[in-house]
This record gives structure tokens, sequence and C-alpha cells, in this order.
């Protein structure tokens, strides 16, 4: 796969390209309780292991030359701070999934706002999407927050869209039109 790099600002750098190095500190980082539940997935692992992180790292993301997903790996002063990507990439009706989490001790420096705000235009430019979209929790204001900034509109609700320990929650539908 194409590596891709960039510089946001002098503190920032994102890249598809994961710092063996930083393993130590991705699995530290991965290893918060809540972080499944807030991602709407039953299958992030809690605890977080060094086997979980080698897996997300080393999974397929590309099949017969098309790339179908694309993760880009977040660091902040050299230290890894979150992960950020494109999964679900649809050529044909050119639109994608956007995901993005950061480590709690990251969180609230507008780093998920400046990601998110390169990776809409890498999807257009690269990849020629139209649309972006993707669910968070009602009470993900934080997440809100960033998509809101980064001018995605609700779409819509989902009620009930995800069942974690016996309660079930609503999720916001979040789209954005490219151009």
């Amino acid at each position: 796969m194409e590596k891709f790099e960039f510089f946001l600002d002098n503190n920032v750098f994102i890249t598809n390209n994961f710092d063996i190095n930083s393993l130590h500190d991705f699995v530290e980082m991965a290893n918060e309780n809540d972080l499944g539940f807030n991602l709407m997935s039953h299958s992030f692992p809690y605890p977080y292991t060094e086997e979980d992180a080698l897996f997300f790292i080393d999974q397929e993301r590309e099949m017969g030359g098309e790339i179908f997903s694309l993760d880009l790996y977040i660091y902040f002063n050299g230290r890894i701070a979150g992960v950020i990507g494109l999964k679900d990439i649809d050529y044909l009706n050119n639109r994608a999934h956007i995901g993005y989490w950061i480590g709690k001790k990251y969180r609230n420096r507008g780093i998920a706002t400046a990601a998110v705000g390169l990776v809409s235009n890498v999807a257009k430019t690269y990849f020629g999407m139209h649309t972006l979209y993707t669910k968070v929790l009602v009470n993900n204001i934080p997440s809100i927050n960033v998509l809101l900034k980064n001018r995605f509109e609700i779409s819509g609700i989902e009620k009930d869209a995800f069942f974690f320990k016996n309660i079930y929650y609503s999720a916001y539908i979040f789209n954005k039109i490219l151009y």
C-alpha cells in the first residue's frame, strides 16, 4: 500500500506506517474500558493486549490492488495519540465510513478535529469520495462536536442502535458531502 504521511502542525503527524516502537504506548492507550462502548464495537477487546494491537496493525487493507480500508496513526509530540481511518470504501457509490479515537490524555487539544478535516480531504482528493458517514452515540458530545466543527450534518438518529450491558443506546447518523 502507498505510504501516507501528513504533518498537521509542528506537534501532530499522521501516517499509515506504524512505528513498532510505539507498540507499548498504543496498547496502553487502547486499554480504556469505555473505548469499545464509545466506538460502538463489541469486538474491541478489553483488556487490550500487544497481540490485539499487532492483529489490528497487520490486517489486510487492500484487495486486488484496490484499497478498501485505510488506518492512519496519529502521533502527538512523537507519541502515539490515536487512530483515524476510512472503512468500507465504496468506489461505486463514492462513499466511505470515517472513524477515529484519541487516547484520553490527548483529548481536548484539537487533534481529532484537525485529523477529521485532513482525512476528509484525503477521502476526496485521493480516493474520489463524494460522501463520508459515521455514527456516534447521542451522549458522546466531544465526538459530536468534532464532526460538527468539520461540517458533518446529522442526517438522522438510529434508535436503540447499540446494545451494551443490557441497555440500548441511540446514535446520531452523520454525513458530509465532500463536493
